[in-house]
């Protein structure tokens, strides 16, 4: 009687304790952008000329939504920046057509490992700990998320803080890769008018979703649009590139990449480009070529 009446005792604090940690991290739930690359974009809206800014292997957007917690075992969704592949948004992973398709990045903290100094040990991140261990801190009485991972004899010591650009789901987007979101918020989302190059006029109302989804132009009705930051290999360019989908799951799917071009008016004008060479050099770059849409904003 003993034993059995210890063991639920054990159980019951075990759970109290991880629903009240999940209490407290839910005041952080939200997208969260590392702040040396939010610090860079903020100031000039391009993946390009953010290059710099943050090193692309490293998990440089973070989402935390508590409801994806399982027993105490919370996911957390992460995104890079160096990725040639477009990845659903989905919590960890989606099963399509008997294949199982994860998310761009996702990890895992155990609600009850809470050490002294606030800090949670991070369950499956591979990519990031490489065979060593990080930890992350959920502070939500300063309402800050830091990633931490030590030094030893392989890794240097890396601090990762995030600042929050989003902190409620939508019902229809709760999980949002965090980074497509940040990108796509800042630089595609909102209603234009849509013109060709001869100024004809295609769409008065072209709309832009915050989960990407293209309404109002038949061509691209239905689409899911993404700003890219796949710069790190490949010929350099000067502008930054969108790319529209009809589906993500189908590595067949039709699909449109162009050249992206924004005023300071938040007007978009979107190019063809191709492989050409600086004037004078032989030194190969991606070369604007003959202009396709311009998106006025309303």
């Amino acid at each position: 009687m003993f034993n059995k009446l210890s063991f639920f005792l054990l159980a019951f604090s075990v759970n109290v304790f991880s629903q009240t940690n999940l209490i407290e991290i839910s005041t952080l739930n939200g997208v969260w952008i590392a702040e040396e690359y939010y610090n860079a974009f903020e100031e000039n809206n391009s993946a390009i000329k953010s290059k710099n800014a943050f090193d692309y292997s490293y998990p440089v957007a973070l989402r935390i939504n508590t409801s994806e917690n399982k027993k105490g075992i919370l996911n957390i969704g992460y995104s890079v920046l160096h990725d040639h592949f477009l990845h659903p948004e989905v919590s960890k992973y989606v099963v399509k057509n008997k294949d199982t398709i994860s998310e761009q990045g996702s990890f895992s903290v155990d609600l009850n490992s809470k050490d002294s100094l606030g800090f949670y040990k991070i369950i499956d991140f591979r990519e990031f700990n490489n065979d060593w261990v990080s930890y992350l801190s959920l502070d939500s009485q300063n309402s800050t998320v830091t990633l931490y991972r030590p030094k030893n004899k392989e890794h240097t010591e890396e601090i990762i803080k995030y600042k929050r650009v989003k902190s409620t789901f939508n019902k229809d987007y709760q999980y949002p890769n965090p980074l497509y979101y940040y990108t796509r918020s800042k630089n595609l989302v909102g209603n234009y008018v849509l013109k060709d190059i001869n100024d004809n006029l295609l769409s008065n109302d072209l709309v832009i979703s915050e989960d990407g989804l293209v309404k109002g132009y038949s061509l691209l009705e239905g689409f899911t649009v993404y700003f890219s930051t796949d710069i790190y290999c490949g010929l350099p360019s000067n502008e930054d590139l969108v790319i529209f989908i009809r589906d993500v799951f189908d590595n067949e799917s039709k699909s449109y990449a162009y050249s992206y071009v924004k005023d300071k008016k938040g007007n978009i004008s979107l190019y063809n480009n191709e492989m050409g060479t600086i004037e004078g050099t032989n030194f190969e770059v991606i070369k604007l070529t003959d202009k396709v849409y311009d998106l006025i904003k309303k």
